[in-house]
Order: C-alpha cells, then structure tokens, then sequence
C-alpha cells in the first residue's frame, strides 16, 4: 500500500501518527532471528537458539526449507504437485474432521456457498477450490448438510466440476439448460433445514462472499418458506478457520521458515549494494526469489527506508539505498494454501563503522522488550482489543512508545480469527472483539517509536513482526526467529 494515501497510517491513543504503522496495508513487523550461523541443524529440522522471555523458538520444518535457505531449491513439476496435493488433502482432512462437529455446535443444519465465474467465493479455498484441473462454474452450489445419523453430506450442483472435488464432494451434479434453481429447490425441500447458513457478513471478508444477484437467486430457488431460515455463517467460518490441525500446524512453520530464509538474504549483500541497488531492486529480488522456489502469491513484499534528516522513503519512491540507512521490509510466502507474515529490519554502515548508532541500538532493545510484553498478554478467551490496550498500557508504563496491530493470520494474511487492533467496525469488523483461540497462528506484529540521538533526536521506528502459534496451554511459540538485533548491511 502506499504511505502517501493514508490508507493504513494507524493513530495511538495518546493521538500521535507513527508513520510506518500500517496494519491496513500490510506494512506490519519483522521479528526472525539473528544470522544465518543462529540456525542449526537438530533432527533434520533447523531450530533457533533464541529465547524471548522464556517463550522458545520453533523448530522450523525440514530439510527441503533448509534447501531453499541455501539456494537449492529448484522450481520442478514435482514440486508444484506434491505442495498443491498436499495442501487439498490436508483441507480434506480437516473438513471430515471438524466441519460437523461445528456446523452442530453452531446449529447449522445446511451451510450453502453459491458462487459464480469470476467472482469466486473467497470460502470456495477451504473446500476445494476449482479442483486443480476443473473451474470455478458459471453458477454453482456448494453443500455441507448435517444428515444426523448419517453424518455430514456434501455436495456441489454446477457445471465444470472436476472429480479432483471428490476428496471433498461425495456427490458432484452438473446441470445444463434448465439452470441450477430446480436442482437447488429439489435438494432443500428434502432436506428442510432448520437453520441455513449462507456467507453474508457486514465485518468479515471471507464471510461475505455471496454476491447480491446470488442471494437473491438463491431466494427465488428456495422460495419464500426458506427465507426467514437464513443466517450468517459467520461464527461458523470463524471457528472453522480458527481450528488448526497438526497438519497445517507443519505447513505453516515451513512457510515462516522459509520466509525468515528468503528476507535474511534479501536483507544481506547479496541482494544489495550500498549506493547501487533500489528499494525496488529489493522488492523484485524478493518477488524473483518466491516464485524461483515454486511459492505461491501471497501479498506484494514492501520496502521502506528511515533515514536521518529526511522523512521516510517507500519502494513507491525507488530510492537508492545509502549509508546509514534503515531498512524495512514486510513480506510472507503461501505455499499449500498457509500463509506467513514477517517484518525484518537493517541497517547499512557506514564506512568505518562496525554496528549501528547506539540510539537504533537501544530502540530495537526497546523493541524486544515490547514484544515480551505483549506474549505475555496473549491470554486465550481475551478479545483483541483487550490485548492491544492492556499491552500498550504497559508499555507506557515503561516508557515505551508503541502500537499494537497483531492478528490472526493463515489461510488469509488477515485471517478470520482475532485482531488486536482498534475497535473501529467500519474498518476492522468484528475482528478486535473476537478471543484469542488456543491453537491459531497470531502474528506478533506492532512498532517502537523512540528519539535517535545520532539523528538529532529524529524519532525512528522500529516495526517488527513475526509469526507465532498459541499453544493449548498458553504458551506462546516463536514459529522462526525472532530477530533480537538490527541486521548489517556492509
């Protein structure tokens, strides 16, 4: 996103602006460990020695990551095949599993997604998608029926149906010309669900993917005895998304682990050159280096800079980066449909130097503690708005200028589950009033504004995030990293 429009700028109770928030367009914190020579090999895993408050790093997954930190990694139609089965057959898994357990929780007789060619329903990824080798139809219906006895029952009536659906679809109808409402009607009449859920919500995106010509296609379908039978699946997609499987639990360390391995070298002299290389040189390094590793898109990588006696720079400004610059980059991978989401900060010395000024010294150290501080408030059943005031209270306690925008991420960079971030519906839904779950990956994400002496006393952030996963019993673990110091850049 860009800074100049003010789009994701986030304001602190006290009323200040820090610049470099934006957790509305995705420039959110980087927290992923020290150098390359902190990791080591345990197991075949690769594992940090870093410790914040007694809250240990991850091992990060396996060899083939270690691969890509390397460089080895080659882009191979192997590759893409066993990470694209893999994610469908871990989806399947978990929607045999837990889906009728919920759907029964929240009194969901019938959950149905309509969609339509071109404007995908955003859900249609936890249950399918496509089908790898199938389409999005031109008018499809998709259903989760609680059959009671006989457990839970899917279907999907449209056209352009690939059996790669069958993991997911025990029953695969086409239609032709006679349309999908007949087949529609005929399916719920026999059924006659108490309780409907279709993807309509004000606040959450990925619960609002029915369009307005299709909910009123689905009412003429199912006709008028129907109508008051509708609810939100809202709570039901949540919790859905929330409900984390080992499965995906493996997926995700892989793909912060290779996110933590892609930005230390994009952050390093490999990809730059002091007086040479572009914010945007970094940001197409970066874009080369995922899909060079058969990576999925996730989110565009950005590139900003601090620098003394200047206001700051963004890859919109393609500025070349100098000596004595601070740089930031916020970026993640998706691979089998998981996502990540980091921040990570350097500096480039100076000729003569060997470590950055002491006052980006003590600012990142201020940073570290406010990272301490806020795992220590992420408390399962607490609502995120309730996270993000208690820890930035603390904060100013101690005298630490900082602002909170953590979130749940996963399948959705900003997933379904909680946000801590300010209660304002128009712009975060329901998102800051959801708990914290037990089980979901949050990003750690937030930013430290404090005086630079060396700079005049020029206020400089720091902006950190870092992929974390909240255990059962409420410890809360580093998925790779985090990053306690300001990186190098010779």
């Amino acid at each position: 996103m860009n800074r100049r429009t003010g789009y994701g700028v986030g304001t602190s109770p006290r009323g200040s602006t820090n610049r470099v928030a934006k957790f509305g367009g995705m420039a959110l914190a980087a927290l992923v460990a020290g150098s390359p020579a902190d990791v080591v090999a345990t197991d075949g895993q690769a594992v940090t020695g870093a410790q914040v408050a007694g809250i240990s790093a991850a091992a990060a997954p396996a060899a083939g990551v270690q691969a890509a930190a390397a460089g080895a990694t080659q882009l191979t139609p192997e590759l893409i095949r066993a990470r694209t089965e893999r994610e469908w057959e871990v989806k399947a898994e978990k929607m045999r599993r837990h889906l009728l357990p919920l759907m029964r929780a929240h009194e969901i007789d019938l959950w149905i997604i309509l969609s339509r060619e071109n404007a995908p329903d955003p859900a249609l990824e936890l249950f399918g998608g496509y089908g790898i080798t199938g389409w999005y139809g031109h008018r499809n219906a998709y259903l989760f029926h609680d059959a009671g006895e006989e457990g839970l029952q899917t279907t999907v009536l449209g056209t352009h149906l690939s059996d790669h659906l069958a993991p997911f679809y025990d029953t695969r109808t086409l239609y032709g010309e006679e349309g999908l409402a007949p087949h529609l009607r005929r399916y719920v009449e026999a059924r006659d669900p108490r309780r409907i859920a279709v993807n309509q919500s004000r606040t959450i995106s990925m619960a609002d993917g029915l369009t307005a010509e299709l909910k009123e296609y689905l009412l003429d379908a199912v006709g008028p005895r129907y109508r008051d039978r509708i609810v939100s699946s809202e709570p039901l997609l949540v919790e859905y998304v929330s409900t984390r499987t080992p499965a995906e639990d493996a997926i995700q360390r892989e793909a912060s682990a290779a996110t933590f391995a892609i930005l230390r070298r994009a952050l390093s002299n490999e990809a730059i050159t002091p007086g040479r290389t572009t914010l945007l040189d970094v940001h197409y390094w970066i874009t080369a280096e995922w899909k060079r590793q058969g990576f999925e898109f996730n989110f565009p990588a950005s590139v900003d800079l601090q620098r003394a006696g200047a206001d700051p720079l963004d890859d919109s400004d393609d500025a070349v980066i100098q000596p004595g610059d601070l740089l930031h980059v916020d970026f993640g991978v998706r691979t089998s449909g998981i996502v990540a989401d980091q921040q990570k900060m350097a500096y480039v010395l100076r000729p003569g130097e060997q470590e950055p000024p002491a006052g980006l010294r003590a600012a990142f150290e201020r940073s570290n503690r406010m990272a301490e501080i806020i795992l220590e408030e992420f408390v399962p059943g607490r609502t995120g708005i309730q996270i993000k005031t208690r820890a930035e209270a603390r904060a100013a306690d101690e005298g630490i200028d900082a602002l909170v925008y953590s979130h749940a991420q996963g399948n959705w960079v900003h997933d379904a589950g909680v946000w801590m971030v300010f209660d304002w519906p128009d712009r975060y839904g329901d998102h800051p009033r959801f708990p914290l779950r037990a089980g979901e990956w949050i990003s750690l994400e937030f930013s430290v504004t404090a005086p630079a002496p060396e700079w005049d006393g020029q206020a400089v952030s720091i902006m950190r995030e870092e992929d974390t996963l909240v255990h059962e019993d409420g410890r809360v673990e580093y998925l790779s990293g985090p990053q306690t110091e300001l990186w190098l850049i010779r």
